[in-house]
């Protein structure tokens, strides 16, 4: 990879001048990575520039991934570090002694800030040490950068990475010229970088995301089907109907021909015969531009109107009214129009964000994909499985050390994700809001110089602004019938797209009841496909599931518990069991997990198979369940799950604690009802008689069996 030179670094004496060391100025940097389809010859950097772009080089359309900015580094080494880096673009990294770690694993460019980051705090250290070359650190001089680290007002963590700074330098040495290549053996073998500074194994392995509030993400999500299904299609005709005009091909436009002032009568005369008043602002001023707009006057001839133009309005009499809209209002909320006059010209690029970030948000939390898997998405990405009619988005995984941007003759796999009928009502939508590749482009509205919107895709910071808006404007345009907002705010703050994963996790294992009814509730259309995330591995998701399943169990056995010793009374065949599989688990304290598989581990030990439904609970046993039998007997595949759509009175698995006959008592009612009803059929009638009756004999076996102990002790 290196080359002979005739430019070495000022000041600094290394030989001859045409000795092999320097890889050449009008190197591409980026001569062996696949780069993204329409980066200009501009963002293609060379080894001598003064700065590097490398994001040419990611896989992501969402990110900006910093330049590296040479002349930040300390003068005696930039050709040094210029030179590590080279070799990161153009080789794996090495792999270190003792092998842990994956063989031929090139790194990813979005790694590439934080090493800058470090690599130049190593850079001013050996600077300040007197240090002239990378071949000059000793075995001691290692020692000293660890002392010098340990003192350092940083993290633990943030330590760790300086450690691990010198140590990807030295694994690089042999892809290096001589006075590259740090002179010792490989730093502090045996150790991790955690332990070379003192930082406990486990430090940031933990997830700090916190959920998202159930009251919040409900109405949000709610309001987001309502953007869908109501407001969205409004603000997309509005839309198009704007683009149409500005670019002077609305059919409307197509009365109107000669000059400036012809085109103006001929608008004036429309007007008076339709009773249409003139646009206008706020302020209750007149629009001329929106007119001109209309009349089909190009974007760079719309000065302003002359003298006569102004004159023929002035004398026309019609009124203005104090707004320019565009697009009709049909979509309803709550039984009446989502707003009294069309969207106005002004307010339409902000709506069009907010629909996006609405938009974004269905897709995002009910498919369960990370937030940037989601930016990138392209159009065309929605499909139908052929075998199950499962509906399917296909993506880009979000991580990975082997994912590469697209070039045309190398294209990355896609991957399928099993999602609802809303989800592909919101790619539609989207795909319907413009034409562009992306499905959220870097912008709709404003064109971008260095992130054009036709292959680069929203900033997750930009959308996470987006979604506060979305949420904002939902909250001042309308209010609940008790005045409260619609989207309560979150007691942890301001919502992310990055807190969705984890919020969708919690659902899918607490909403409505348990792992039971996940796929009916959000999308994954059987527990497999939640447990497995739509059939591919994915380690941080199945941890999420995992450790929101373990502390539902913990809160689930600890409630039960407590319970059980206030006399909270079971009935049922299972009633025993019930009881002793909660005190079995009830003194379970917990453990620290640090992985999915850990967490299943766990599981296994401590879930005592106990799932509180409908009026009923479920002590599961698979030998037993009546809902297994019957679904082995339509040839319906084993879950190895309680099933509730196919739960039988009969079966031996079911216990009754007073939290479910009060539910019971609930139903009862209503059936009684029913079954008084003398407009209902008489079918109906009977069927609700007949269930009413069933409830009464479970309410009055429970409270038969109050007179008897738990365990034939005697009477409690």
């Amino acid at each position: 990879m290196t080359a002979p030179t005739t430019t070495p670094v000022p000041g600094i004496d290394l030989g001859p001048a045409t000795a092999p060391w320097w890889p050449t100025d009008d190197i591409l940097i980026l001569r062996n990575r696949p780069v993204r389809i329409g980066t200009p010859p501009s963002r293609m950097s060379r080894f001598g520039d003064e700065v590097w772009y490398v994001q040419p080089a990611h896989r992501d359309a969402h990110l900006q991934i910093p330049a590296i900015s040479w002349p930040t580094f300390p003068a005696a080494f930039r050709q040094h570090f210029r030179t590590f880096f080279l070799a990161a673009l153009d080789h794996p990294v090495p792999v270190e002694p003792g092998g842990r770690q994956r063989p031929a694993e090139q790194a990813s460019v979005g790694s590439f800030p934080y090493w800058v980051i470090d690599m130049r705090v190593l850079a001013c250290w050996l600077e300040k040490q007197g240090f002239r070359n990378l071949s000059e650190v000793r075995d001691a001089d290692l020692e000293t950068f660890r002392t010098y680290v340990l003192g350092l007002d940083r993290t633990a963590r943030r330590k760790s990475d300086l450690i691990s700074a010198v140590r990807l330098l030295w694994l690089f040495n042999e892809h290096m010229p001589a006075p590259c290549r740090l002179d010792c053996d490989f730093p502090w073998p045996g150790q991790t970088a955690k332990e070379v500074v003192g930082a406990p194994a486990g430090t940031g392995r933990e997830n700090k995301i916190p959920r998202i509030a159930d009251a919040t993400m409900e109405a949000l999500l709610a309001w987001a089907l309502v953007m869908i299904e109501e407001i969205g299609p409004d603000i997309r005709d509005a839309w198009h109907e704007y683009q149409q005009l500005e670019a002077g091909n609305h059919h409307s436009q197509a009365r109107y021909s000669g000059t400036r002032i012809e085109r103006l009568q001929r608008y004036i005369a429309h007007c008076q015969r339709q009773g249409v008043a003139l646009p206008g602002h706020a302020d209750g001023s007149m629009n001329q531009g929106h007119i001109k707009r209309l009349i089909g006057i190009p974007k760079g001839l719309r000065q302003e109107m002359s003298a006569p133009m102004l004159h023929v309005i002035a004398s026309s009499g019609l009124p203005v009214v104090p707004f320019t809209g565009v697009g009709q209002i049909t979509g309803q909320v709550h039984g009446r129009p989502w707003r009294e006059h069309p969207i106005t010209v002004e307010e339409l690029p902000t709506l069009v964000r907010l629909l996006s970030a609405a938009l974004f948000t269905t897709v995002c939390y009910l498919s369960g994909m990370r937030p940037g898997e989601v930016l990138n998405l392209r159009r065309g990405c929605r499909d139908t499985d052929e075998t199950t009619g499962e509906l399917l988005v296909h993506g880009f995984r979000g991580k990975g050390y082997d994912r590469v941007p697209d070039k045309p003759d190398v294209s990355e796999p896609l991957r399928p994700w099993v999602v609802v009928d809303v989800v592909h009502a919101a790619i539609a939508l989207l795909e319907e809001l413009h034409d562009l590749p992306l499905l959220f482009p870097a912008s709709l509205t404003n064109a971008h110089t260095t992130r054009p919107a036709a292959s680069n895709a929203r900033k997750g910071r930009a959308m996470n602004d987006d979604i506060q808006d979305l949420i904002a404007w939902i909250n001042s345009a309308y209010l609940r019938a008790d005045g409260r907002t619609p989207i309560p705010t979150d007691p942890a703050g301001r919502i992310n797209a990055a807190r969705y994963r984890r919020t969708l996790a919690r659902f899918i294992v607490r909403k409505p009841r348990g792992l039971i009814a996940a796929a009916l509730q959000y999308g994954h259309v059987h527990t497999k496909v939640t447990l497995s995330y739509a059939g591919y591995a994915d380690p941080s998701w199945l941890y999420d599931v995992a450790v929101e399943k373990l502390e539902l169990i913990i809160d689930q056995v600890e409630q039960d518990s407590e319970r059980l010793a206030a006399g909270e009374h079971v009935s049922g065949p299972a009633a025993d069991e019930y009881r002793a599989r909660v005190e079995r688990t009830a003194s379970f304290a917990g453990r620290v997990v640090t992985s999915a598989g850990n967490a299943e581990r766990l599981l296994e030990q401590t879930d005592p198979a106990i799932y509180h439904g409908q009026g009923m609970t479920c002590v599961w046993r698979a030998a037993a369940a009546a809902c297994r039998k019957a679904k082995l007997a339509l040839g319906l595949p084993d879950d190895d799950a309680p099933d509730e759509s196919e739960c039988r009175s009969s079966c031996t698995n079911l216990a009754y604690t007073d939290r479910d006959i009060a539910d019971v008592e609930r139903r009862l009612e209503v059936h009684r009802a029913q079954a008084a009803d003398p407009l209902a059929p008489k079918p109906r009638r009977d069927r609700a008689e007949a269930q009413a009756e069933q409830l009464s004999q479970i309410i009055d076996r429970h409270r038969g069996h109050h007179g008897v102990t738990d365990a034939g002790k005697g009477t409690t």
